[in-house]
């Protein structure tokens, strides 16, 4: 069921209609119900408290912003406007929506019980790699839809019709930018595997005559996960996207980086290899990002508008600095704070920045704490990546893709985007259980 969920997210457009959030909420809670735990240790625990303390701040600070006529003052002025309309006094709400927090927390629990359910699979080292290897090939698989697809339909979205991004590949994804930033990371999937074995030089064990074993073996050969690249690599210079691409790139440089940094290199050596890599990610993007290029040439790294909806969120931030204007109300409040130079054409239902749109909706202190409780993840996972003996280019995987997604989402929202929020919680969960050294589980004991 676990599996299901992750590889199934991105087919109806992205899962972002409420009733696929629901519908995949059910499964992976039932699937951490049923969840085998003998390999989790005490340690384990430890590692996923700053997620579940997290959680526990979002639900009190939701619970803040939904009380009915608050103390102190807290309650948003856009009631107290509704009164005067009405002519009748009404109830005061932090929340500018009475609903809208508690339908945006369905999201945010489902990314942190994907990410669990992740980390209890990938405790024991070979199920992870199995996991990892899994969601390459899926990724894979949406990628060469998305290819055929643009060449065989490039004004149709599965069932319907195309009404944005005319001419770029976006998948089973409405929006080509999260698109790029999926199949990136689908990308540093098979690459970092591929390192792994250009420098081990090592060979697989022959498969058992098992079909399934058969199909692990030779989808993990260094041809296959060569070609693997390459398709997601194509998939993400298709849709187009600036950021997307020059990101994903920026993570295969990241994650060559830190798989060379330990190992034991002359410095001629190691510079030479830095300035090959660097060599060959110009010449990836001079060789498939030619669209990419000419945007980049025709509209600049900058989008001016985007660039002033960041403006109006952190007006929006001074006015509601403590605990926000209440969860998932965005798309509602925006147009309060939207200005001439936004123009007059587009629905502006996110922020393109998720840190942002978080300040907006949960408040300042809630925010940062968010974006701490993330930050300590990336460095528990750098930290791996350069300390761990064996299987160190899982956490290292975890690692470039948390960077990826995280980046990208400061700039737009394919964290907020189900069909790759649940892909990304999957992967880093995975990175963050090899995280701790396979020793220290069996010197500690497992978690009772």
């Amino acid at each position: 069921m676990a599996f299901a969920v992750v590889a199934l997210a991105p087919l109806p457009l992205g899962s972002t209609d409420q009733i696929w959030i629901c519908i995949w909420c059910v499964l992976t809670a039932a699937s951490l119900v049923t969840a085998d735990l003998d390999g989790v240790a005490r340690d384990d625990v430890r590692l996923l408290m700053p997620l579940l303390a997290t959680l526990a701040v979002v639900a009190a600070v939701i619970v803040a912003q939904e009380w009915r006529d608050p103390p102190f003052g807290l309650g948003s002025p856009l009631w107290q406007t509704g009164s005067k309309w009405l002519g009748s006094p009404s109830s005061s709400r932090v929340s500018t929506t009475v609903n809208g927090p508690w339908l945006s927390a369905g999201y945010t629990l489902l990314l942190a019980m994907v990410l669990v359910r992740a980390f209890v699979i990938s405790t024991d080292a070979s199920s992870a790699r199995r996991l990892l290897l899994l969601l390459a090939w899926v990724g894979c698989a949406y990628a060469v839809y998305g290819i055929l697809a643009e060449i065989g339909d490039p004004n149709g979205l599965l069932s319907r019709r195309k009404e944005a991004y005319l001419g770029y590949a976006t998948g089973t994804f409405v929006n080509r930018n999260t698109a790029a930033v999926f199949w990136g990371s689908s990308a540093v999937l098979f690459l970092v595997p591929l390192l792994r074995f250009a420098h081990r030089r090592e060979r697989p064990e022959a498969p058992s005559p098992r079909l399934l074993d058969r199909i692990a073996f030779y989808s993990s050969s260094p041809a296959a996960l060569g070609v693997g690249f390459a398709v997601c690599l194509t998939a993400t210079a298709m849709t187009g996207s600036r950021a997307g691409l020059l990101l994903s790139i920026c993570a295969f440089l990241l994650a060559c980086a830190l798989y060379l940094a330990p190992l034991p290199l002359g410095k001629l050596r190691r510079w030479g290899l830095a300035a090959g890599t660097a060599v060959v990610a110009l010449l990836i993007l001079q060789l498939v990002g030619g669209t990419v290029a000419g945007r980049i040439g025709a509209y600049g790294l900058i989008d001016e508008q985007r660039f002033n909806a960041y403006q109006r969120s952190i007006a929006m931030i001074r006015d509601y600095p403590l605990l926000g204007i209440g969860w998932g109300n965005f798309e509602s409040t925006f147009p309060a704070y939207r200005t001439a130079e936004l123009g007059s054409l587009g629905i502006w239902d996110r922020a393109h920045s998720t840190p942002l749109e978080l300040a907006a909706e949960l408040g300042l202190p809630t925010a940062a704490l968010i974006v701490a409780c993330c930050l300590w993840y990336v460095y528990l996972l750098l930290r791996s990546s350069l300390r761990r003996k064996r299987d160190r280019y899982i956490p290292i995987v975890g690692v470039s893709v948390a960077a990826l997604g995280l980046i990208h989402s400061g700039i737009d929202f394919s964290l907020q985007i189900p069909g790759f929020g649940i892909f990304f919680a999957a992967i880093a969960g995975c990175g963050l259980a090899q995280s701790l050294p396979s020793e220290l589980r069996k010197e500690r004991g497992k978690f009772e």
